[in-house]
């Protein structure tokens, strides 16, 4: 191992143009204690968000790090955390990555990013990888292993789930605003005049007479989130009084080409002498799922949003630059990186005890609606 000079070891100090920054210069630009300023750039989540954001504010003014090595050695710690997602192509789990990165730097903190291609095997690498003691834990999004499974590959390390929607958790969790955001993407519709409102993404199948909404499928296989997202959109309907019919509940790959062709069969189900659509309204359950039935709807001379508007889930960049724009709900994925890492690093830091184990967490990143061309009337 390479020895550290004396400047390196000390302990919450780097060099800055030749001149010593330290965690009491720090502190007094944000007005708190030098413990505090260890505390909350440590990741510890006992702290008011507004005294957070100042802290890390001031670090960043003075370009303060912490310094990474004197505390990886006194603790006995690689400094390196593990992000598992299921696609670096996919925009969704890309931006996250790319904001758990930014966040962890800010903290001194080396980031892997591993991609389970949404394989059982894949995500089973993953954990065992994991366990080799070289990420001090884990930020992961599994899809194909249980959480009885995690346990048993990652034991006691430290381990933040993405999406876990589960009633009786494992695991620290961070999940999207599934429910909160769908809800308000179908206001949002309701509010723009919609009353015949499509959910594309999704499945309902009718069992029995009220038994509507008993059955959910999705031909990327079923997952919490998505189910979330559903009862989120029918809740804005109940909410409106509008009978919500579970054939315009429309299963659907959640790709671009797969979300066009499912335009297409909705044109193709046009009825009554004007032709009416089955649709006025459709909700994506995600924007890349959007942007393909507004290209699949403009195949078929269908104008969006004169004929159907249209709101995605996401906020991916590329939907600003559509034609039409497409509204969406955006997620705060810095938040969301945030939230994460500040439960994973609580949990490094303060470990359970196995007779005593501190209760699984679950925060719902924050989120807002954002209009554009394609519910603007």
């Amino acid at each position: 191992m390479t020895a550290l000079n004396q400047d390196e070891a000390r302990p919450g100090t780097i060099r800055r143009g030749g001149s010593m920054t330290t965690l009491r210069d720090v502190a007094a630009r944000a007005g708190v204690s030098a413990s505090a300023v260890s505390y909350i750039l440590r990741g510890d989540t006992r702290f008011q968000a507004e005294t957070v954001e100042r802290v890390r504010a001031a670090a960043r003014e003075l370009g303060y790090t912490a310094n990474l090595s004197a505390r990886i050695l006194k603790a006995g710690r690689n400094g390196v955390i593990g992000v598992a997602v299921y696609a670096l192509e996919a925009a969704q789990p890309m931006r996250l990555a790319a904001a758990i990165t930014r966040q962890a730097g800010e903290r001194g903190l080396r980031v892997i990013v591993q991609e389970t291609a949404n394989s059982r095997e894949g995500e089973l690498q993953t954990l065992e990888r994991t366990t080799s003691q070289f990420c001090d834990g884990l930020i992961f999004s599994p899809a194909k292993v249980s959480a009885e499974e995690i346990k048993s590959h990652i034991g006691t390390k430290p381990m933040v789930w993405c999406e876990d929607f589960s009633d009786e958790p494992l695991f620290d969790a961070v999940v999207t605003p599934s429910f909160t955001g769908a809800r308000d993407a179908v206001r949002h519709l309701i509010a723009a005049g919609c009353r015949r409102i499509g959910i594309l993404g999704i499945g309902v199948r009718a069992d029995a007479p009220g038994e509507a909404r008993s059955v959910v499928f999705a031909k990327d296989g079923n997952s919490a989130f998505r189910t979330q997202r559903l009862h989120g959109a029918l809740a804005a309907l109940d909410e409106a009084g509008i009978t919500f019919e579970p054939g315009l509940a429309i299963d659907c790959s959640w790709d671009f080409e797969e979300a066009r062709k499912a335009a297409h069969r909705l044109v193709a189900q046009r009825t009554g002498a004007d032709g009416n659509l089955p649709v006025d309204g459709l909700f994506c359950l995600n924007d890349v799922m959007a942007m393909g039935a507004a290209r699949g709807l403009a195949d078929c001379g269908v104008r969006v949003p004169a004929d159907v508007a249209i709101i995605g889930f996401d906020g991916i960049r590329e939907t600003a630059y559509t034609s039409p724009s497409i509204s969406t709900i955006a997620i705060d994925y810095d938040d969301y990186a945030r939230k994460a890492l500040d439960l994973l690093i609580s949990r490094i830091d303060h470990p359970s005890d196995d007779a005593a184990p501190h209760a699984p967490r679950r925060l719902v990143a924050d989120y807002r609606l954002i209009q554009r061309e394609s519910t603007t009337r």
